[in-house]
């Protein structure tokens, strides 16, 4: 099976995808082309038969540095730039083959390229349950000090992961 990623478009036919969330699902089929005129990019996995099969969704946003942990606030501006990861959800059909992974290696390099055109200091996502929030724990996210479903990560730890120049 070959997988591709695309930027959503009206022509993908989104009736079938499930994740096993249903916020998730909703979201993508109500929400995600109105959110991509609101300023949130969302990008699509398809297969060979051109179903989607998986999708995340980034956004501009800031942190406020009292916030976050001291560590990553210093020598930030009060309003830390940040790139929001909005959504990340894989169809149940490929769910224990450690393609959840790959889909945020592929969303974490979407952010970089981003952060490196438009700026960010930290990748900031809101987990949705308690096994995403351990996805993103294990996957290096630290939760924040006051609300632990708000997790980040630095733009630069994460250029460093995946080999990429930064800034």
């Amino acid at each position: 099976m070959t997988l591709r990623v695309e930027s959503l478009e009206p022509s993908h036919d989104l009736s079938k995808f499930t994740c096993g969330n249903v916020q998730l699902d909703e979201w993508l089929r109500a929400h995600a082309l109105l959110a991509t005129g609101q300023g949130t990019r969302t990008y699509v996995v398809v297969d060979d038969d051109d179903a989607v099969v998986a999708y995340f969704a980034i956004a501009p946003h800031v942190v406020d540095r009292a916030d976050t942990p001291k560590k990553l606030a210093r020598g930030a501006p009060r309003q830390i730039p940040s790139i929001l990861l909005a959504k990340l959800a894989l169809s149940e059909s490929l769910h224990g083959h450690g393609l959840g992974s790959e889909l945020l290696v592929h969303a974490l390099q979407t952010i970089v390229g981003a952060a490196r055109t438009a700026g960010g200091k930290l990748v900031v996502v809101d987990a949705i349950d308690d096994a995403a929030v351990a996805f993103y724990v294990h996957h290096d996210f630290a939760p924040l000090p006051n609300r632990p479903d708000r997790l980040v990560i630095k733009m630069s730890t994460v250029a460093k992961a995946l080999g990429a120049d930064w800034p």
